[in-house]
């Protein structure tokens, strides 16, 4: 199917339009809760806090990361996130240890986990960056290619 030249141009304008809307707007946190309470408990815990039984029964290291540390998880923008868990440790210069789910999870249940992964950060809890992410592209080889550019070519 053709579409016409100006397809990119009347998304960038719609994306414009609707103003700063996060990728991850209205995904559900308690569905979230529910894939990561079945994936990802075995290594990152019930509270998310990097203890959970394989972590503990097969100490891996480097450990599971602590989503509770509201620190370190502030600092991480929802595209890390989300490549990360799609993508696996590895592919993200990270532990290999981190499986990808991009075979087992849809995007839109990973957009869900990030939204409930930012429910697990406490001291201090997790807050919206003024750096707005709904333009940035999860695709990208760089995370800070926006959206905008890939739109326009």
């Amino acid at each position: 199917m053709d579409y016409p030249k100006q397809t990119p141009a009347i998304l960038l304008f719609l994306i414009l339009l609707l103003g700063p809307v996060s990728l991850f707007a209205g995904n559900d946190a308690k569905r979230g809760g529910r894939v990561y309470q079945q994936y990802c408990t075995p290594c990152h815990g019930q509270e998310g806090n990097g203890r959970g039984p394989r972590a503990r029964n097969e100490a891996l290291q480097p450990p599971p990361r602590n989503h509770t540390n509201g620190f370190y998880m502030n600092m991480q923008t929802d595209i890390r996130l989300f490549k990360v868990i799609k993508f696996g440790g590895y592919a993200n210069n990270l532990s290999h240890i981190m499986p990808q789910w991009k075979h087992i999870l849809k995007d839109k249940e990973i957009f869900s986990v990030v939204a409930f992964i930012r429910t697990l950060a406490k001291d201090p809890p997790y807050e919206a960056s003024t750096n707005v992410n709904w333009e940035k592209n999860p695709y990208a080889g760089d995370e800070r290619q926006d959206l905008k550019e890939s739109l326009t070519r």
